[in-house]
């Protein structure tokens, strides 16, 4: 996860929950995250349950248990994105992380990149399908929140097929706000070119129409690269 603002220090308790390994000592929650998953998610999940649904919490810490949360693939972790995703504006935690190349708010990048990597626990935890619900909740958002790069995490295989409407839906409102070449304050035209990317695997002619017009909306140099990159093709420069 990227970090929080320098001023910014965890409470006791979340130390003792995410910037403390299983054995004791000082580490960042990314590897605390990562090491539960071998079981001791189990013995956290409780109290970092109560973290995110305690609306005097520290929103810095509510965005740092939901990560961890639905990187474990819990349902109350999935359930959060998705309210999230419903009034994305309101969100409480809105703003607790900032992109460290962009200084732009990530919070969404950061959830899409916990639901791409709960996909191995899902058989575990039985939350398949809640899984798909929360990757469904941020695709609808793409063309009004930033995500850059993350909003790539989380577009899997099964999420895509799973997807599929969404996934056209977002990209026809998000050119179109490109093409009336309205105020945008993230790179949309790159979040739009990730999803015409996944669009190929179940539609390559639409795809490459909405990749066409994306294109003639003016997407950016990195939305084009990441269309020339994927498809083998240099037309996508010019």
């Amino acid at each position: 996860m990227a970090e929080a603002p320098s001023r910014w220090q965890p409470s006791p308790e979340m130390r003792a929950l995410l910037f403390t390994d299983f054995d004791g000592e000082p580490a960042e929650p990314d590897d605390v995250i990562a090491d539960a998953l071998d079981g001791g998610y189990a013995e956290r999940t409780p109290a970092l349950i109560a973290v995110l649904q305690d609306s005097k919490a520290d929103p810095a810490e509510r965005l740092l248990a939901c990560a961890a949360l639905t990187s474990w693939a819990d349902p109350a972790g999935y359930a959060a994105v998705i309210a999230a995703a419903e009034a994305p504006d309101d969100v409480v935690w809105r703003g607790q992380s900032y992109d460290r190349f962009f200084t732009q708010d990530d919070t969404f990048g950061q959830l899409a990149d916990a639901v791409g990597a709960s996909r191995d626990m899902v058989d575990e935890r039985g939350t398949a399908q809640q899984r798909i619900e929360a990757a469904r909740s941020l695709i609808a958002i793409a063309d009004v929140v930033q995500f850059d790069r993350h909003l790539g995490h989380g577009l899997q295989s099964d999420v895509i097929d799973a997807c599929q409407d969404e996934i056209r839906a977002t990209v026809d409102r998000g050119i179109q706000r490109l093409a009336a070449d309205d105020r945008i304050p993230f790179d949309l035209g790159l979040q739009l070119a990730l999803l015409t990317i996944a669009m190929r695997r179940f539609d390559e002619p639409t795809a490459t129409d909405a990749m066409r017009r994306l294109v003639a909306a003016n997407p950016g140099d990195r939305a084009r690269r990441e269309l020339a990159e994927a498809t083998g093709s240099q037309l996508w420069l010019m």
